[in-house]
């Protein structure tokens, strides 16, 4: 096992251009822009335009990140579609999209859902098949997010999701890949939140009927997302969320061989900005080894990789640095990846 290696070979994301500020979406929301700011950490967040879809974002992104491998798409082996299942259409595996999109005519292509918890788990999945399968060798891991648009602005129950951006990252991993080693994962699922933020309709529980559908104000809530015990939902994450997203890092910090004091820099996917640093004074980690998402807004998916890319930027991610990818989505799921920045040292 100790022979086994898988490296992230390089990453990108796709950001719409269009952005929206804390005092713009004061405006559409009724919530003062300072609460906005700082109780919410929204300071700025992107707004999805005409062609800013979860597979044709996952597409650009894919496509970015191969020109910067530069790695031939005949190369790859395995597309992991991480993203949102909520999609150009009903009943489609969109890595298949992808993949006929940029050429990679020898790989096979599938989709993973785990809300915005996606991108830890899929690193584990892909480096777990990989380590079964000596066939795989070169694996892209892409993903889009367009759950922005399923957001009641109208229902102030639903305030915790007003962060949501559209987006779409994209990551190329190797065998025997000797930078940015991905060690070990954690993955925690809360049951106890399994129905408490769902789309009702349209599926084959809750169809869009006729009486549905000649009700304007009954069809604009039927298209977007339905909170089912708001309250209950409240009181149960003020209880279950901190654990749950620390218990994911513990895990995988067991499962790296690492302990808490290790960890040289955090990115969290968007959440409050209590909530994010009372994760990180949990696990005993300084406050200047993340980067918080101010002016980016929850982009699903592709969070950890825009905190990653900020963390370099800011010189925070160094070579040898180890890593915490950490993200939770609706369900509950919580998981967490280590990642070895930079050369292995043997």
């Amino acid at each position: 096992m100790k022979k086994f290696r898988v490296g992230l070979v390089d990453y990108s994301v796709y950001l719409p251009e269009k952005t929206i500020t804390a005092e713009e979406l004061s405006k559409e929301v009724n919530i003062s822009p300072e609460i906005l700011r700082d109780k919410m950490g929204i300071g700025r967040k992107y707004v999805g335009g005409p062609e800013d879809h979860s597979g044709i974002m996952a597409t650009k992104a894919s496509k970015a990140v191969i020109e910067k491998a530069n790695i031939d798409p005949k190369e790859i082996d395995m597309i992991l579609y991480a993203g949102e299942t909520y999609a150009e259409y009903v009943c489609w595996t969109v890595g298949i999209k992808v993949q006929e999109e940029i050429g990679a005519t020898n790989a096979y292509a599938w989709d993973l859902s785990f809300r915005c918890a996606g991108t830890p788990l899929a690193l584990k999945v892909a480096k777990d098949m990989m380590f079964a399968d000596e066939s795989l060798n070169t694996v892209l891991i892409t993903g889009g997010n367009t759950n922005a648009y399923l957001i009641d602005y109208e229902d102030p129950n639903q305030s915790f999701m007003f962060n949501m951006s559209p987006a779409g990252f994209a990551m190329i991993i190797k065998r025997d890949h000797f930078e940015n080693e991905i060690l070990g994962s954690g993955i925690i699922t809360e049951s106890s939140f399994a129905e408490d933020v769902i789309g009702k309709y349209g599926g084959t529980l809750y169809p869009i009927t006729d009486e549905i559908g000649q009700d304007p104000e009954k069809l604009r809530k039927a298209k977007l997302i339905t909170l089912t015990d708001p309250e209950g939902m409240k009181k149960r994450l003020a209880t279950k969320s901190l654990p749950s997203f620390t218990g994911a890092v513990r895990k995988a910090l067991k499962a790296s061989d690492l302990q808490e004091s290790d960890i040289d820099f955090i990115g969290i996917n968007h959440i409050n900005p209590k909530a994010h640093y009372a994760i990180m004074a949990d696990l005993g980690i300084e406050k200047e080894k993340t980067s918080y998402l101010i002016n980016d807004g929850h982009c699903g998916h592709a969070d950890q990789l825009i905190a990653l890319n900020h963390g370099i930027n800011e010189n925070k991610v160094k070579d040898g640095s180890i890593l915490a990818l950490l993200g939770a989505g609706t369900g509950y799921g919580f998981g967490c990846s280590i990642v070895r920045w930079g050369k292995v040292q043997e």
